[in-house]
């Protein structure tokens, strides 16, 4: 099975994780901009990653007779649902440039815990998952 775009949107993904981390160290408030242009553009990206793995890759891959995989992509996408709305109420309080110089802190301890989620989330999948699919 061809992943190559999911491979694909996990890298500019964590390319904008990388961005938001090197402007919150330089200053939430003085980058309060940029990490709000940031947070907008990964949500585009996170939701049309979502919507292409909940819409095509889960549901054939839940569909297959090799019950593991089957399994496997259930798990998965059961787990995402939760990562998202935690990614969803982080956009929210976030995205706007105002919210951000507010509250800086607050900002910094929301983002490690949701970033690092999501960032495990998509090691995860491309050292565990997307490799058993690639072999499919």
């Amino acid at each position: 099975m061809d992943i190559e775009r999911f491979k694909q949107q996990h890298v500019q993904i964590l390319q904008i994780i990388h961005r938001m981390r090197e402007l919150a160290a330089a200053g939430v408030a003085e980058n309060a901009s940029g990490l709000a242009r940031e947070i907008r553009l990964m949500k585009s990206k996170v939701a049309l990653h979502l919507s292409i793995e909940n819409d095509i890759l889960y549901p054939r891959l839940e569909k297959r007779p090799d019950g593991q995989i089957a399994r496997l992509a259930r798990e998965y996408r059961e787990e995402m649902t939760a990562l998202a709305d935690g990614f969803g109420r982080f956009v929210e309080r976030w995205g706007a440039e105002s919210a951000l110089g507010g509250d800086p802190e607050g900002f910094r301890n929301d983002c490690n815990t949701v970033l690092k989620a999501l960032h495990r989330r998509i090691q995860r999948e491309n050292t565990e998952f997307y490799p058993r699919v690639e072999a499919l």
